[in-house]
Formats: C-alpha cells, structure tokens, sequence
C-alpha cells in the first residue's frame, strides 16, 4: 500500500478505529509515521494488537468515546486539546446498521443508525473545528457508503444516514476550503469486514456476480483511498465523494 511522505508526523483521529475499515486506517496512517488518536466505543482488543505489533506502534494512543454523544466528544476534545496541538486529519468512520425492512423497522432502529452515522459526522466535526483550524491545512475524510448513493434494500436507515453524510460532506467542503480544511468522503461497497459477515450469504453472492470485479473489497483497499484523501496527493480535491465498490454501482 502507499505511504505519503507529507503525512509525517502528522496527528490523525480515526473513529471507529476498532472496526475493520478502522483499524485497516490505523494502520495505513501508522505506516506513514502519523501520530493516529484511535477513537473507538468499546471493543479495542485489536487496536491493542496492531499497538503491540506495529513497528510505529507507539503512535497509536486509543481512546474510547460514544461518538454519538455530543457531550463524550465535547470532553474527548479537551483530552485531545491537552495531548495534540491541533488535529491535522479526521476520518469519520464509526458506523453501525440495524437492517429491517421498513414495515417492520422500529423507530430505536431508525434513530439509532442516524444518531451514530450522521450525527455522529456531525458532533465530530463540529468539536473538532477549531483543532482542525490549527493546522492550517487538513483534511476531514467521511466514510460514506454506496447505501447512500444507489437503492439498499432492508437499509431505510442506513442509506438516508449515509445519503446525509454525502450531502454533509458537500456543503461543509464548500464552506471551509476557502478557510483550509478540505473535506471528501468515501462511499465503499461491499467490503470483507465484521459487519458484512452478518449479511445472509444469498445477499453476498448476489452482490458479488453484479460486481464487475466479482469480489468483495478489502479492508486495506478502503483504507488507501483514505489515506490518498488525507494526503498531498489530493491537494485539487474537495468536496467529493469518492466511490469504491469494485464498479457495482455503474452497473
């Protein structure tokens, strides 16, 4: 995978950091000697393990926070505050699904999704700002999904909080390139991962014969895009949302 020479030294924040995308991300930031504030809810024994076996491993601080709870992000910024002088890169990529279809989705089902997926973007961003300001070029990665782009099906939710996080990211790129800070998002598709792993296998394979690519994506993969819009590399791009689904939209 490649390492971006100007993402050295850097701090990163990643949330959701436990999860497969997540810890892929770490990982890949890591590699590029970033200094990576890994952001997760509960569950960080494999950030613990990419800690303990990483060569840079000791740049890996892992916090825990509710990233859905505006006021637990509000005290995560001031023990960021205390720890980093300003935060260069923030990758919004916690998330969570609870599929149903919609007759029988209840509404904890819907607001549950939309308060971690979208609200979650949102209270990150904003108490971040000021942080993100600091650095006087930085970049905001969002972790959308083609849920948000084309029809999902059982994913109501879902895809209305992953469609919002591609408006979010639209507008909020608007407002803040002039003042510095470039926001993009990435939309995977159907990624080998924890959450995947839950889908009925008849939907997998389904999914997969319409790939073009005729596979799911990895991890690492998602993780390189995400690291390219973090970096230099990207520097004329703003605003997007940048589709990696091994070509299963176009279709």
């Amino acid at each position: 995978m490649s390492t971006y020479s100007d993402l050295t030294g850097k701090n990163v924040v990643v949330t959701g950091a436990n999860g497969d995308i997540g810890l892929a991300a770490c990982e890949q930031f890591l590699d590029s000697s970033c200094r990576v504030f890994a952001i997760c809810h509960h569950d960080d024994a494999g950030l613990i393990q990419l800690k303990a076996k990483h060569p840079q491993g000791e740049l890996l601080d892992i916090k825990r926070c509710d990233i859905s709870d505006r006021f637990a992000v509000e005290q995560l910024i001031v023990t960021l505050e205390e720890e980093a002088e300003c935060v260069h890169v923030l990758i919004n990529n916690a998330g969570i699904c609870r599929d149903n279809l919609f007759s029988a989705m209840s509404y904890d089902e819907f607001d549950r999704v939309m308060q971690v997926n979208l609200y979650g973007t949102f209270n990150m961003c904003k108490s971040m700002l000021r942080l993100l300001r600091r650095a006087k070029g930085s970049a905001i990665v969002n972790v959308s999904s083609i849920s948000g782009i084309t029809s999902s099906f059982g994913q109501v939710n879902y895809s209305a909080a992953k469609a919002g996080v591609n408006g979010f990211t639209r507008t909020l790129a608007a407002e803040y390139g002039s003042k510095g800070i470039r926001v993009n998002a990435v939309a995977p598709g159907m990624i080998e991962s924890k959450m995947v792993k839950k889908v009925p296998r008849q939907i997998v394979r389904t999914v997969i014969s319409a790939t073009p690519l005729r596979r799911l994506g990895l991890p690492a993969e998602i993780a390189s895009v995400i690291t390219f819009l973090s970096s230099e590399a990207s520097a004329f791009v703003v605003g997007q949302t940048l589709v990696a689904d091994g070509g299963l939209v176009m279709r």
